[in-house]
Order: C-alpha cells, then structure tokens, then sequence
C-alpha cells in the first residue's frame, strides 16, 4: 500500500513538473472566429498568449493559455495591484507621499534587476510604484510588500487570497517580484485575467506608460535616478524600433525559466482596445545587426496589429439617426412624430461581416397608442441590434418635436371613453329600468285619480 502511495505521488510529481518544465510538441491555438475569410493568426515566439478584447472582455486569440507555466516578471501586476488598492483605501492612512525607510531585509534578499536601494534610504510610495511599473525594480517590490503587509510573506498571501477573488485557480505566488522559484506557477489565462484587473485601475496604466520617473536624490544617495520604461513598445527611450504607437503599459521582463514575458495592452482611439498577454517567447539573433531580437515585443505588436487588423468597431445605430415615424392620437394640428436613436451602437466585428445580413434591428413602442401631448426628446420607444441572435446593443427613441393636444378632441375622447365603459352601460340600462318603472308608477297613479274623478 505504501509502495502504490510513492508511485502515484511520483507520477502526480511528474505530471505536474513536466507541465512546467517541458514544453508541448503540440500547440494548441484558438482563434475565437466563426466567419470564414478572416487573416489568421501570425506565427509568434511565444510559448503562451492571450489577446482579449478590453470592451467586450472577449477573448480573441489565445496559445497554450490553459497551460502550467512560470510567471516571471507578471508578478509584479499583482504586486502593483494591492499597492495602489492599498493607497486608494480610505481605511488606510498610506498616500503617494508616505516614506518608506528601506530595511536589511529588502536590501539582503534582492536578486535580478533592482534599483540599488540601500539599507536606511528613505523613498516615498510614489517612488516606489514608479519603479516597479516603470523600471522592474525587484528591490521596491519587497518595500512596498513589507510597508503594505509587514513581511514579505504576509504579502504574499495577500496575493494569493486576491489571485483566488479574481478566479486564478491556477496561480501560485511565492514572492512579490517574480524572480524565479519552483513552487510559483501561473497560466497565460490567469494572467490575463490579472492584468484585465490591472487595467480598469488608471493609476496603473498610466504610470506604466510613463518613458521614465526620476527618483530625487535620498539621504543615501546624491544623485537623482532616471528610471527608463523597460516596456520598448511604449518608450523610445532605449531601444526605438521596438515601439508601437498604439501601446499602453504595462509590464515586461524575463527570467531564464519564464523565458520572456510582456502585458500590454493595445489602444486605437477610445473605442477599440485590447488586452495581450505574451509569455515564454524567445531571442532571436539578428545577423543584419548583430543584436539580439526580443521576440516578446514582436510576438505583441504582431497579435495586436493582428487583432486591429481582423475586427473593428462598426456603427450600426448613429446617434440622432431617424429610426420611424409614430402615429400620435388627439394632437391639434401634427397627427405624428419622427423617432431618433437617443445613443449610438456600436459592435465590434469581423471586418467581413455582412451588417445588411447578420444585423437585425427590432423597434419596439412603448404603447400601442400614443397620445398628445408629446414632449420634445421624450422617450417613446427603443431599438435593440440582434447580432448572432442575441441582443447585442439597445438604445432609447426619442421624439424629435413637441406635439400640442386638440382640446375639442380630448373632449371628444373622455366622453367616448366614458361611453365606453362597462359602468357606463350598466347605469344607463339602470336608469332607463328606473324611468320606465317611474312612468309605469306615475301612469298607475293618474289612472287611479281619473277613476276617484268619475265615480
């Protein structure tokens, strides 16, 4: 019994080492796409990738996202995450301005790319967050950990429990900066879901779109630190042909075993944003310059130029749009009124759909009659957009004039609506049984009278 024990324990072991430690043969992508005629996917580095649609929350494209991997420097989205949370808690007297007065700990337990923090510098929380999202800096991840939960492992947990609150069922943390251990693990899927967190929370993307911070000179240090964007795609600052116009923040970075990993999200105007999550890619020697290419850069702006490529925002309602013309009852001179959409409806489609075919717009009035007076923008009805037989979009109609009452015809009506009731016949058959049993009675009594007259 004992021996079977130690024999499932060392295949669960393998099972699960190998899903980290090896990479599949086989790779499993999905384009989530139903029309025909689409521009697939491009070939990328990359062991895993999720691309999510930021309006929708849709995911678009993903690559092994349901796979065991390292999360490298991903961490440190979840690290930022409960910074900021933190900040933001009124509960909590912590603002930008705090110091933070850097302890042995954070200065004898960092490891990888740090922005040399000494023991006894003071920094404040805004320096700090400014260099974990601008700068990578492992160092800062520790501080703030230890200012937010007193130890770096009390954080930790802080980050597990926030993992599970947010459905990362696959996700274990063991630090707060990402540098590389065993026992931490993640899917592309989870981290998307972290970073699709991560990106409604402004403070964070926006300074993870900064080119650089500037750290003022500390009481340990005189010179002032010019943090650099790490993220090429959103700063020109150290490598230009890796930028991307359309690029917002918001993490990158590598380690041996995660090989390297970028989230960012991709923005063209206000309408159309997407959420790509790179992990696992690889460099490539490039013999033309002699550098070497950082696939992970390429693998994002390939997907995400991809995705702009392959899907867009189609009006289908525009706002002020002249939608029907209603009959209005009892007006005194204009017997109808013109309906607009109070609000545009936009879907985001595959650049190949027929809108003529695919879209169905259904009009509904709020009443089967409508009666003066009308309102100018009074809201009358509404149209809904069926896309895929669901309904996909819906906005008020509104009357486009003011349509006055007919007084005569108002009169008219109560007094056929009176006629019209039910009570109406009743009292009115009552009333005639009453008259006649009256004339009957007053007939007998003048009979009676007429016959005393004569006799």
């Amino acid at each position: 019994m004992i021996f079977k024990k130690i024999i499932i324990l060392l295949l669960t072991f393998c099972i699960l080492t190998g899903s980290v430690y090896a990479q599949d043969s086989v790779n499993r992508i999905t384009v989530h796409l139903e029309d025909e005629g689409i521009e697939q996917p491009p070939d990328i580095t990359a062991g895993a990738a999720v691309v999510i649609n930021l309006q929708s929350e849709a995911v678009i494209y993903e690559k092994n996202a349901a796979d065991i991997i390292y999360p490298g420097p991903a961490v440190k989205i979840m690290t930022a995450i409960l910074a900021v949370e933190h900040i933001e808690d009124p509960a909590n007297t912590t603002d930008f301005n705090t110091k933070i007065v850097t302890s042995d700990y954070v200065v004898n337990n960092t490891r990888g790319w740090n922005i040399d923090m000494k023991e006894g510098e003071v920094f404040t929380v805004e320096d700090l967050i400014n260099a974990i999202l601008v700068n990578n800096a492992n160092d800062a991840c520790l501080a703030i950990a230890e200012l937010i939960a007193g130890t770096a492992d009390s954080f930790v947990a802080k980050m597990n429990e926030k993992a599970r609150e947010l459905g990362c069922l696959n996700t274990v943390y063991t630090n707060p900066h990402g540098i590389h251990s065993d026992e931490m693990y993640t899917t592309a899927f989870d981290v998307a879901k972290i970073a699709l967190y991560a990106s409604k929370i402004s403070l964070i993307m926006d300074i993870s779109s900064k080119a650089s911070y500037e750290i003022p000179a500390t009481n340990k240090t005189a010179a002032a630190r010019n943090l650099l964007n790490r993220n090429h795609l959103v700063s020109k600052t150290q490598h230009s042909n890796y930028f991307y116009e359309h690029a917002r923040g918001m993490n990158t970075g590598s380690t041996e075993e995660s090989g390297f990993c970028l989230v960012t999200v991709g923005q063209q105007y206000s309408t159309l944003s997407y959420l790509c999550v790179v992990m696992g890619a690889t460099l490539t020697h490039s013999s033309v310059s002699g550098n070497d290419i950082i696939n992970s850069f390429s693998d994002a702006r390939k997907l995400l130029e991809w995705a702009f490529l392959i899907y867009s925002y189609r009006v289908i309602v525009r706002r002020g749009e002249q939608i029907s013309t209603v009959k209005i009852d009892l007006a005194a001179t204009r017997d109808e009124v013109t309906l607009i959409a109070e609000d545009e409806i936009s879907l985001l489609l595959p650049r190949n759909a027929d809108i003529a075919e695919e879209i169905e717009r259904v009009v509904m009035i709020y009443d089967d009659s409508l009666f003066a007076p009308i309102e100018r923008n009074q809201m009358l009805g509404e149209i809904s957009v069926i896309y895929k037989g669901e309904i996909a979009g819906v906005t008020g109609l509104l009357a486009t004039t003011e349509i006055e009452p007919s007084n005569i015809l108002h009169v008219l009506d109560q007094i056929r609506d009176i006629v019209s009731r039910p009570w109406f016949g009743a009292s009115v058959t009552i009333f005639i049984i009453l008259f006649a049993a009256y004339v009957a009675l007053s007939l007998v009594r003048r009979n009676r009278r007429e016959r005393k007259r004569f006799y």
